[in-house]
């Protein structure tokens, strides 16, 4: 089999809604560190939106949609359950058709480390850190409950 090369760079953006845009501004820019973009206003059918990038990288990052009446899958109590008993058969369950996390890449253990301190302190839920072949990682919940992960390479 011949596969076709089309110039890829990776990702663009992801798309994904949240009924309160401010709070999950807040939690991104707040507790993450990342950046968000200017806030377009509501037009027809779209609801206000922006971009939160992700540290210096050609992404434009998460495009977030104001929706208020946005139902998210939310796993924080999977999380919890993770976090007391690491075993737990919560590790590996996934919603079929739902969006199970997105990755963000950090440099080292010691940024992983600091971000696992800063999300303690804000209460977040979030799981042990994992050796995955040559990265460690985490996951964690943001203000709407979406599950995102940190990885790094593994020295």
């Amino acid at each position: 089999m011949t596969f076709e090369s089309f110039g890829w760079l990776g990702f663009h953006h992801v798309a994904l809604v949240t009924p309160d845009l401010d709070a999950t501004i807040l939690f991104y820019e707040d507790v993450l560190g990342m950046h968000s973009s200017t806030v377009y206003p509501a037009l027809s059918q779209r609801g206000r939106h922006c971009f939160v990038k992700p540290g210096e990288t050609e992404s434009w990052g998460i495009h977030f949609f104001e929706y208020p009446d946005a139902q998210i899958f939310q796993s924080t109590d999977a999380l919890r359950r993770l976090a007391e008993n690491p075993e737990s058969a919560d590790l590996y369950r996934f919603v079929s058709g739902a969006l199970q996390h997105i990755a963000f890449a950090l440099a080292s253990e010691e940024d992983g480390l600091a971000l696992r301190s800063k999300l303690n302190s804000h209460g977040v839920a979030m799981t042990e850190i994992y050796d995955q072949g040559k990265i460690r990682n985490f996951i964690f919940v943001d203000n709407n409950g979406i599950q995102l992960e940190a990885a790094w390479p593994k020295k």
